[in-house]
């Protein structure tokens, strides 16, 4: 790969620091660069304001006097609004570092390989012993962090962090202090970013010659990892300039679809479900948003099962659906949307079995949907809706799958009683799955699942089943199972040619 050399914005903050300015500013301007300084003095008494004059007429370097003392966080988030250069390098002012290590530090930014570099003083390279406390206070925040971010660093207080200019830019950093590090460490790990470690030399300052951290810093780090691991918060300005500067920049994917493909390979939990609503399967079935087909797979391999009709609003999926399952005789698909009237082909064929898993809550106006789905039922067949449960785990993973909601069971029999259905039971289903929704989506803040989270989660169900429905009867599932069926038929006045709307209104 070509290699090219980036330009680089050196930002650094300064407090108390004149005995040892005017040597890293030498230092820094000697690298071999095409650079700027930039210099956010956070208030100092020691006699370094009065140093920095010295670098007023040099065009290399900018002086920012900050008016009152805010932290290094603050002073950082200063410096990097000023960065006008391609990459931005976080310098301390105190010698600990050495600029000499900025060519191993932007090499793999040069290289195209890199988002964000960390120059790690425990990987290998020469280094000033010092104290052990503070070195193994270091590895245990490293490990703390490495355990909510899933990074493998080995550094995560390191002083040397780089950044694509428009990536530092658009992350808002909120630490004022020491903070910074496990902030910008977890904020960058919720990124697609590419993030590499590289050594990078040490010559540790003791207290008498100025070193500032303290063991209440450490105890902060601790509280600033777990705040901002499981933050919610949004803290990107631009995603779009963020998007453009990434080595490889995600594909903008369907998350539905994605979703889908994850639980195509989960048969145990697929497999699950139709057993738990085996009672109410009928020898003729409309499934409502099949997707892909991974509960159409599981119906077609039931020889009760004597015809499926898939419908599903993406004609696109529906392909899919019958490129997996063309050959079976048995399967029919139809383009249709729940909130709109069903066509008249759907309206002459009625079914002993409606399945609805994991849409009603796609759609805004449920209880339309609901009566439409009623309407094509026979006078004793069953509709069968399965939703996700449980409204305290909604989270990120809600709404980039583009839930409107997540349902109790008093509420998802509301909605079908206004519908026009009987409802005949209602389930609480798997716990552990709401365990593992409320870890990733809400502990972790990840927007989305993938295939290793439900292949992990299918290779338990088997120990989870017999015991699911006992667990579930005291602390709630992932999911609520209603069985119903229409209202009208078991009153003995079947009207299913009406209109479901007119009966709504």
């Amino acid at each position: 790969m070509q290699s090219n050399s980036a330009s680089i914005s050196v930002v650094i903050p300064v407090y108390n620091e004149r005995k040892t300015i005017r040597e890293i500013v030498r230092r820094v301007k000697a690298t071999p660069r095409e650079k700027e300084i930039i210099i956010i003095d956070d208030c100092s008494t020691d006699g370094t304001r009065q140093i920095l004059r010295e670098f007023d007429s040099d065009p290399e370097i900018k002086v920012i006097l900050q008016m009152q003392n805010g932290g290094k966080g603050n002073a950082l988030r200063v410096g990097f609004q000023a960065a006008t250069k391609d990459v931005v390098v976080v310098q301390d002012a105190d010698l600990e570092y050495d600029p000499d290590d900025y060519e191993v530090l932007l090499r793999p930014i040069d290289k195209g390989r890199a988002d964000v570099v960390y120059g790690s003083r425990f990987l290998y390279g020469e280094h000033r012993v010092l104290y052990f406390r503070h070195s193994l206070g270091n590895r245990l925040l490293t490990l703390l962090s490495n355990l909510f971010t899933d990074l493998n660093l080995t550094d995560m207080e390191t002083c040397y962090k780089v950044f694509k200019r428009e990536i530092i830019q658009n992350i808002e950093i909120e630490s004022a202090r020491f903070g910074f590090e496990p902030e910008i460490t977890a904020k960058i790990a919720k990124l697609d970013l590419h993030v590499y470690e590289v050594p990078v030399r040490y010559y540790g300052r003791s207290y008498a010659e100025g070193k500032k951290i303290t063991w209440k810093d450490g105890v902060a780090a601790f509280r600033h990892i777990l705040h901002f691991s499981l933050s919610r918060k949004k803290f990107v300005r631009d995603a779009a300039a963020i998007h453009n500067v990434m080595v490889s920049p995600p594909p903008q994917t369907d998350v539905g679809v994605d979703t889908l493909e994850a639980f195509e390979s989960a048969r145990r939990y697929n497999a699950w479900i139709c057993e738990r609503i085996e009672p109410a399967i009928g020898e003729r079935v409309l499934e409502v948003g099949s997707g892909i087909g991974n509960i159409v797979s599981e119906l077609l391999a039931r020889k009760s099962v004597r015809s499926v009709v898939a419908t599903d609003l993406s004609a696109s999926s529906l392909a899919t659906l019958r490129d997996r399952f063309g050959n079976d005789e048995r399967l029919a698909t139809e383009v249709w949307n729940a909130e709109d009237p069903p066509s008249e082909g759907l309206l002459r064929e009625k079914f002993d079995t409606i399945i609805c898993s994991n849409v009603l809550e796609h759609i805004e106006d449920h209880e339309r949907a609901a009566a439409h789905m009623r309407q094509l039922l026979k006078p004793d067949g069953r509709l069968v809706i399965l939703v996700p449960a449980n409204p305290s785990i909604y989270s990120g993973l809600d709404e980039d799958l583009g839930h409107f909601r997540r349902y109790t069971k008093v509420e998802l029999t509301r909605v079908l009683e206004a519908a026009g259905c009987k409802v005949e039971s209602v389930i609480d289903h798997n716990l552990v799955g709401a365990i593992g929704w409320w870890w990733v989506g809400k502990v972790k803040g990840r927007r989305t699942l993938c295939a290793k989270d439900t292949k992990t989660f299918d290779k338990l169900v088997p120990l989870l089943k017999p015991i699911d429905r006992y667990l579930t009867r005291f602390f709630g599932g992932v999911s609520v199972i209603a069985v119903s069926t229409d209202a009208s038929a078991v009153a003995g006045n079947v009207t299913g040619d009406a209109s479901p709307d007119a009966r709504m209104a």
